[in-house]
């Protein structure tokens, strides 16, 4: 009786060329070396860009302004990221969802990261940060 390896060499070494074939083809499709792999790909999230209006409340006197936003959501459509800018007041806002912590803003003024929770601040105006509104953006 031959064991498995020695049958392999024995069917190798015979005349039939067909088996020959027939175990070389199964040899080289089973090969794990051969074998194509996919990396998973990563994730890629596409800015949407917009201008609205705001408004800097500094004491009793507002200041209006053309603010530029961009935002990135998840595939599902819930925000990701939201960074706006003011060049006229020289202002950066930058907001992003933690799965731990909520929604986080970090802003050019106070230049540090804290929770901030949006406020209504009249109709279609929502607060972004304290003393900064945009108007007609969403929550979410």
């Amino acid at each position: 009786m031959y064991q498995k390896g020695n049958l392999l060499i024995k069917l190798l070494l015979e005349d039939c060329w067909m088996k020959k074939l027939l175990i070389l083809t199964a040899l080289l499709f089973s090969s794990p070396a051969f074998a194509e792999t996919t990396s998973p790909k990563p994730k890629v999230y596409r800015p949407f860009t917009y201008e609205t209006n705001c408004i800097l409340e500094a004491g009793n006197q507002t200041y209006d302004d053309i603010c530029k936003v961009i935002e990135t959501r998840e595939t599902g459509g819930a925000l990701r990221t939201r960074n706006i800018f003011s060049n006229k007041w020289g202002l950066t806002i930058k907001g992003r969802f933690d799965k731990e912590k909520g929604y986080m803003t970090w802003d050019s003024h106070n230049k540090y990261e804290y929770k901030w929770e949006y406020k209504v601040g009249g109709s279609g105006w929502v607060y972004v940060m304290p003393g900064v509104l945009l108007e007609n953006i969403s929550w979410d």
